[in-house]
C-alpha cells in the first residue's frame, strides 16, 4: 500500500517492545523492508533506548524522547537524588502531539492514560496476552507474525484514509 503516502507507525519502547523485543525485531524489520517509517516513542533518555534498540535489532526511522524533548525546552526540573520531574500535562500529552504534528497513522502503546489524548488511532497493547486493542475494540494478533500484524495495521489505515 502507497497512496503516495508512507505509512508511518508510532511504537512505544517501554511495555511494547521490551515486552517482546524478538517480534518487535520482525516487526519493524519488516515495516522498514515495506518503506514504513517506524517512530519510536519513549519516555527516554534517547541514548540508552537507542543503546537498547540497537542490541535487539529493532529497526527504527526516528526516536523521540519525551525527556530529551522537554530537557531541550528548559521544562524539566531536577532534582539532587537524581530524580526529575517534567509537568504531567506536558508528559502525558507528549506523544499524542508528536503524532499528530507528525503525521503518525498509528500508534501503539500500553498505558490506557494516554490514548485519551490522542486524535491519531491508538492501539492498546496487551504484552502478556500479545493483543493490541484499537478503540472499536478491534484485535491486532502480535503473537503470530509479524507480517500479519503489518497487514492489519496496512488495512485499518486504509480504511481511514
Amino acid at each position: 500500500m502507497n497512496n503516495g503516502k508512507r505509512i508511518k507507525i508510532g511504537l512505544d519502547f517501554h511495555g511494547v517492545i521490551t515486552a517482546n523485543p524478538d517480534f518487535f525485531s520482525a516487526f519493524t524489520g519488516e515495516a522498514i523492508r515495506r518503506e514504513y517509517e517506524i517512530h519510536i516513542l519513549t519516555g527516554g533518555p534517547g541514548d540508552v533506548v537507542r543503546c537498547l534498540l540497537d542490541d535487539w535489532n529493532i529497526a527504527y526511522t526516528t526516536i523521540f524522547a519525551i525527556l530529551d524533548f522537554y530537557e531541550h525546552l528548559g521544562e524539566v526540573k531536577h532534582f539532587s537524588n537524581g530524580e526529575f520531574k517534567v509537568a504531567d500535562a506536558l508528559w502525558n500529552t507528549a506523544k499524542a502531539k508528536y503524532c499528530a504534528e507528525n503525521g503518525i497513522d498509528f500508534h501503539i502503546d500500553d498505558s490506557k492514560a494516554y490514548a485519551k489524548w490522542f486524535i491519531t488511532p491508538y492501539c492498546l497493547y496487551k504484552g502478556k496476552e500479545q493483543e493490541c486493542y484499537v478503540k472499536d475494540n478491534q484485535k491486532i494478533d502480535f503473537s503470530g507474525h509479524a507480517i500479519e500484524a503489518l497487514d492489519e495495521i496496512e488495512n485499518i489505515i486504509r480504511s481511514q484514509r
